[in-house]
């Protein structure tokens, strides 16, 4: 199994020289700076990032005794709205100053119009490259993109930069203004309607407050006034996991094994978190999974607890969540109101779907339309989680509710024994390179067993030969990615 090294090395790619002439496709920032009176610019495409060090082989090299071999890493990655988010991962010894504000050892996101300086040395000021006009949300888009304006809210300043939004809320990038903590955060927005029902958005406040965990998003603050509820959560800046297996994996739109196990062990060290502490969290998808920073076998962190549920181990008839991941039970109760489901099986079930997502690039139940790759499924199944839903989804949305209650999981041969790994096994040993994802699903099998009573649990998950075949290096993995790096 890889083991992503402590500190990204410098890249190779050069794509990403900051003098490198007519290579502007793909450009969305540019981190400008002077340099003996010569404008250059370090140079950012989506998924591609650019170092800045003292080491020759940096995308940007600069000497000083102040500067580390690999001061720091930008990178550019799509944000759930389509926007892009760019950001600055601080590995060096002396930190980095954000608009005057020193960072040490952590990862901040870079604004249009944001200084970023290395001690005693160059500074860079960012600017965002808005994309194409076929990529504008609107015709009447700003060219460029406008300077952030802020608000302040308690002792925050929170941003018109937008993290992501959804039908209850928007998540805006803020600041901690406090002298002692000068920290970025996510500040999740929730308007308060006439007549709404806010014991949801106190419910989910309060299961926040009494969690900690690395897997686990951290609240920090709440406020409010007479709009709007503000939530002020840990701060992500590497988009969330569907997003990271449509634009940020390898081109097929899916994961190699190693990594999907390294991001499985931690969905399921996450979960079993939250079940000790009877909590579940009933809307388990990639989407409510981020990554705390951009980059290969990346710390992940569960969040949006809006719809979680403590004292998990009691049935419910409120069953809530996504159909694509609502296990049969979530799915019968749906239309059958005197049904029950539990909330910690329906993890369990959810958490199956995105590990059969992850290595195969399709969903388990939703293959009745025909697609030509990967990509199209899951452009598809995107579709379908947006505001503008597809008349597609809707069409088939009755027979994927039959599939998930009467089908059986399948994995078929094109999609289970040409995973990225299988490029290690010889051409001429189709066998073992079947057997090589066998554990695989077979973990996907246990998770996705229609009756829960006989459903595979957090601890069955976590001790299953897929997990325990390399559990010491995903421990030592996990050490280095997540705890070296928890604050």
């Amino acid at each position: 199994m890889y083991c992503a090294p402590m500190a990204p090395p410098p890249s190779s790619n050069t794509h990403n020289r900051p003098n490198r002439p007519n290579d502007s496709s793909g450009l969305c920032a540019k981190l400008v700076t002077v340099n003996k009176g010569r404008r250059e610019a370090v140079i950012l495409k989506l998924n591609r990032p650019a170092t800045i060090g003292r080491n020759p082989q940096c995308d940007y090299v600069i000497s000083g005794s102040c500067v580390s071999a690999v001061h720091c890493v930008i990178s550019a990655v799509r944000s759930q709205n389509g926007g892009v988010i760019v950001s600055c991962h601080d590995f060096s010894r002396n930190g980095i100053l954000l608009n005057g504000h020193r960072i040490c050892k952590s990862v901040v996101i870079l604004m249009h119009g944001d200084k970023l300086q290395l001690p005693n040395s160059a500074t860079f000021t960012c600017q965002h490259v808005w994309k194409d006009r076929i990529d504008k949300i609107d015709l009447f888009d700003p060219t460029p993109p406008p300077l952030a304006k802020t608000m302040s809210i308690g002792k925050y300043l929170v941003t018109s930069q937008k993290l992501g939004s959804g039908s209850f809320a928007t998540v805006h990038l803020a600041l901690d203004a406090s002298r002692t903590t000068r920290r970025q955060v996510a500040c999740k927005t929730i308007r308060k309607k006439k007549g709404c029902d806010m014991r949801q958005v106190f419910k989910e406040i309060s299961i926040l407050n009494g969690l900690e965990h690395p897997n686990i998003n951290r609240i920090y603050d709440t406020e409010e006034d007479d709009q709007f509820m503000f939530i002020f959560l840990q701060l992500c800046t590497g988009g969330d996991l569907f997003t990271y297996i449509t634009t940020y994996a390898e081109r097929e739109s899916r994961l190699c094994e190693a990594e999907a196990k390294f991001i499985m062990y931690q969905i399921l060290i996450g979960l079993h978190y939250l079940h000790s502490q009877s909590i579940s969290h009933r809307d388990l998808k990639p989407e409510n999974i981020l990554l705390y920073a951009p980059g290969p076998y990346p710390r992940i962190v569960i969040a949006d607890f809006g719809l979680a549920r403590p004292r998990a181990y009691q049935e419910t008839l409120n069953v809530c969540g996504t159909v694509s991941y609502l296990p049969p039970e979530g799915i019968l109760a749906l239309d059958q109101e005197h049904l029950k489901y539990t909330g910690m099986p329906s993890d369990c079930w959810s958490s199956g779907v995105i590990l059969y997502i992850m290595l195969s690039g399709s969903h388990p139940f939703d293959n009745d339309t025909i697609f030509d790759s990967s990509s199209d499924w899951l452009s598809h199944i995107q579709a379908s989680h947006c505001s503008q839903v597809s008349n597609n989804y809707h069409r088939n949305e009755a027979r994927l509710k039959a599939k998930i209650i009467d089908g059986d999981v399948e994995f078929p041969s094109h999609q289970w024994n040409r995973l990225p790994d299988a490029r290690r096994v010889p051409a001429d040993s189709e066998t073992n390179a079947w057997s090589l994802f066998s554990k695989a699903m077979a973990l996907v099998a246990s998770l996705l067993v229609h009756n829960y009573h006989h459903r595979a649990t957090v601890n069955d998950a976590l001790q299953s030969q897929w997990i325990e075949s390399e559990l010491k290096d995903l421990n030592v993995t996990y050490q280095n990615q997540v705890m070296d790096r928890y604050h």
